[in-house]
């Protein structure tokens, strides 16, 4: 298989407040239920953003500067769900600029009915329901098989990612139930990349069997590693950070990889310095741009990778805005 070098394009079909706060301007949420449900026009709002946030531009410029495939979030809801807006038009249209352009597109299911994960990126933060009722587990197996009906046939439609990010606290046996069943749904429609998330346990014992007893084809497991969530590496020195990825995130990866594909399906350059710890600003460059180099070096012996995310409207959050970093000369001008 083809390395994958690709990037996300979040907040696009699934809105985050922190990577577009003007959209939130006056709405006391950081999702988008409650957007669509405190915004006065959320239509007319949704609209607008689904028009002008990515363009065909976008992947023209991706293409151009060596990126291979792009990995697009879209909500359960992408139907348009009371309260919810229909995305459907607007995902239709992203899969036809991606191929004209020819790139590849990962659609990832990134939020589920009842929130599988409690965050803002899984459509209603503080809630986490997904798992406790049959009915939501199967509306979201329902979803799936959806989507992969509506846009197989895209030349762009390179696979589907069936959950992103259920919570680490869901019961395994639930989730790794409910991956099986998705896969043989799915399989009935389509034989292109079908990709699970982790949940947060990429070293569990259980993966292992579980891919070995299923015998699945063309699939990846996907890991998502970053740099500012975790409590110690948020305390830890910047030759700390780089020991992680080096001499626990490469084995961990050249493990997993010995029993399915592996892609990492988000990181950033994202960290998080003690006060003391904070080097000058001409430092602060160099040195992530070696986090950046690092992480590129480690995540491309894997199946690929996905970079989080494309875009960030707002002047702060560099480390997480990929054309900027580009800009910058902190991420390589081609892949």
């Amino acid at each position: 298989m083809d390395k994958i070098k690709g990037v996300n394009l979040g907040g696009w079909f699934v809105l985050e407040s922190w990577m577009k706060p003007s959209l939130f301007e006056g709405i006391d949420s950081k999702d988008e239920t409650g957007f669509v449900t405190k915004h006065k026009h959320p239509e007319d709002a949704l609209s607008t953003h689904w028009h002008t946030f990515i363009t065909k531009e976008d992947f023209v410029y991706l293409k151009r500067i060596g990126i291979t495939s792009v990995r697009l979030p879209i909500a359960w809801w992408f139907q348009g769900d009371d309260p919810y807006v229909a995305s459907i038009p607007y995902i239709h249209q992203a899969m036809k600029w991606a191929a004209e352009v020819g790139l590849d597109v990962l659609l990832d299911l990134h939020t589920a009915p009842g929130c599988q994960n409690g965050f803002d990126n899984g459509g209603i933060e503080g809630v986490l329901t997904w798992h406790l009722s049959q009915k939501n587990i199967d509306l979201t197996t329902d979803r799936l098989e959806s989507i992969v009906v509506m846009f197989k046939d895209y030349p762009s439609f390179f696979g589907i990612e069936v959950l992103n990010e259920p919570h680490a606290t869901i019961d395994m046996r639930i989730l790794q139930r409910f991956y099986a069943t998705a896969y043989h749904r799915l399989r009935k429609h389509t034989d292109k990349l079908i990709v699970f998330h982790d949940a947060f346990r990429p070293k569990d014992p259980s993966w292992s069997s579980f891919f070995q007893t299923h015998k699945m084809t063309h699939i990846a497991f996907d890991l998502h590693l970053y740099h500012c969530f975790d409590a110690k590496l948020a305390e830890s020195t910047f030759d700390e950070h780089i020991a992680v990825i080096m001499n626990e995130r490469l084995p961990m990866i050249k493990e997993i990889s010995t029993f399915v594909p592996v892609i990492i399906g988000e990181w950033s350059l994202g960290i998080r310095y003690k006060s003391e710890q904070t080097p000058s600003e001409f430092n602060q460059k160099i040195l992530t741009r070696l986090l950046a180099d690092v992480q590129l070096y480690v995540y491309s012996q894997a199946y690929g990778f996905y970079f989080w995310s494309y875009k960030i409207e707002r002047n702060s959050h560099l480390q997480w805005d990929f054309k900027r970093l580009i800009k910058e000369g902190i991420l390589p001008s081609q892949f």
